[in-house]
């Protein structure tokens, strides 16, 4: 199991010099347990995670995973409190070099990207809240207003 004490073992994400290929060890290995590429030099420690000894990990898919986040690819979801799942903002990395230019973003005229946002199309026929599908009202109706509905 994980634990504190100065014998703590992590799971390292590093990466090339340009940020582009990128491998997973354990900190206390001096090989690494998977690569993106077996004839790049990794030198640069992009970052580290808990390593739980009772674990089996698929170190490949672990590595595939990490680098999906880090490029976007994969998305993390979390929980909204809700009981619904949204998106999270994948982690930011201090990679040099990497070819994510982001002044490469156009802006609709110049004053900073349009946020798309359903427009509401319907509305419950009984407290005129809004909603963009017919099953959403349904069930606000259903919940709220079932004596109404009689």
């Amino acid at each position: 199991m994980f634990s504190s004490g100065p014998n703590i073992r992590k799971i390292q994400f590093w990466s090339d010099m340009q940020g582009k290929e990128f491998a997973v060890r354990l900190s206390s290995d001096y090989d690494f347990r998977a690569v993106s590429n077996p004839s790049v030099k990794y030198t640069k420690l992009v970052e580290e995670a808990g390593y739980f000894s009772d674990m089996d990990y698929d170190w490949n898919f672990l590595l595939e995973h990490w680098m999906g986040v880090k490029n976007g690819s994969v998305r993390l979801l979390d929980d909204d409190g809700r009981g619904g799942r949204r998106p999270l903002r994948p982690a930011a990395f201090d990679l040099p070099d990497v070819d994510n230019d982001v002044s490469a973003v156009k802006k609709p005229n110049g004053r900073g990207a349009k946020r798309e946002k359903p427009k509401p199309l319907l509305k419950c026929r009984y407290c005129m809240l809004s909603y963009n599908s017919e099953k959403e009202r349904h069930e606000h109706e259903v919940t709220w207003h079932a004596e109404k509905m009689k």
